[in-house]
């Protein structure tokens, strides 16, 4: 008896496709699921989180006041593992990771008034729409004052600039942010990628010291 030369393809074919539609059929039934969200937290978020949960209950909402680390003050506490407390004038101040420490006590005058600063900045952001508060964090820096961090004049303007949410640290940019929207709209770019880099710098040798993290940004000067 004569065998058909196609039957052994025919059957692989034939077995690919009920594997396909097992796949979908079984992600369809995943999707559906009640309570299955597809916009899920971020990892950073979730880690952040996480970290943040392993400080002593009595340390958590002071962490959570101060939200960055003083040292490299554009990473998040909690991004690089459970933030270390150090005294220094007998105020607990919180660090990103033990590298920051020894800088830290060692500049101990700047590390404070940065860490007011850094507090002051978190509450006047907290103060945005809920919405607007992730988006403001992602940003951090206004574009038209040079190092000023949003918050740290109050709560952060925001503007909408061909069709995108920029956020300014006063009234008083708005004009010049307004003069020179291709260029506002690229140095906020700019500060948002200088922003996650430092932010996913995790575990690696970096310079600490107070004075060496003050931001340098800006596109012009106000008039």
């Amino acid at each position: 008896m004569k065998t058909n030369r196609w039957f052994p393809i025919m059957l692989i074919v034939g077995a690919c496709t009920l594997s396909s539609l097992s796949i979908t059929v079984a992600f369809s039934d995943d999707a559906a699921k009640p309570g299955h969200d597809h916009k899920a937290e971020k990892p950073s978020d979730a880690k952040i989180k996480a970290a943040m949960a392993k400080l002593p209950e009595s340390d958590r909402s002071a962490a959570a006041a101060q939200r960055y680390c003083p040292m490299m003050d554009t990473v998040r506490l909690g991004a690089m593992g459970t933030p270390l407390k150090v005294l220094i004038d007998g105020k607990s101040v919180f660090v990103c990771c033990s590298g920051c420490k020894d800088d830290a006590v060692e500049h101990g005058k700047e590390t404070l008034a940065k860490v007011a600063k850094l507090k002051k900045s978190a509450a006047a952001i907290a103060k945005l729409p809920t919405a607007d508060q992730p988006l403001a964090e992602t940003q951090l820096f206004c574009p038209i004052e040079e190092g000023s961090r949003l918050g740290s004049m109050g709560t952060p303007v925001k503007l909408m600039l061909d069709g995108k949410p920029v956020f300014l640290c006063c009234k008083g940019c708005e004009d010049s942010a307004r003069e020179n929207t291709k260029m506002t709209l690229a140095k906020v770019e700019e500060i948002k990628k200088e922003n996650a880099k430092a932010g996913q710098h995790e575990g690696h040798d970096h310079k600490h010291g107070a004075a060496d993290h003050e931001h340098k940004k800006g596109t012009a000067t106000k008039k």
